[in-house]
């Protein structure tokens, strides 16, 4: 059934290929534009890079830390929640400013 779904799934993906053809070219982009998605890009993929990490070590740590002292998993639990929050809002925060780069209308705003 799974399988069945998946390419069901793929073929109406590739059925919208053309559609994507029909967008202006490149060409017609601003440097500017360009240069923004290709920073953006790599901005969100270093912000989901160091995310990601920062909360694997979290992890690590909280089991160690859980392993040696199970009467404090309670406490430990809370914090690594809290923790784990905080680091993901980076990340998210990166995503929202690279979606606001990308839908600002370059060259249609003066000082």
């Amino acid at each position: 059934m799974k399988t069945k779904f998946m390419l069901i799934t793929i073929f109406i993906l590739l059925l919208t290929i053309p559609v994507f053809g029909q967008e202006k070219k490149v060409e017609d982009a601003s440097p500017l534009f360009l240069w923004s998605i290709i920073i953006g890009g790599i901005a969100l993929c270093l912000a989901a890079i160091g995310g990601a990490w920062a909360q694997s070590t979290a992890l690590q740590k909280a089991v160690d830390n859980i392993g040696r002292n199970p009467a404090a998993a309670d406490s430990i639990r809370g914090v690594l929640i809290i923790g784990l929050a905080l680091i993901e809002s980076l990340v998210i925060y990166v995503l929202l400013v690279d979606l606001i780069i990308y839908f600002v209308k370059w060259g249609t705003y003066t000082w």
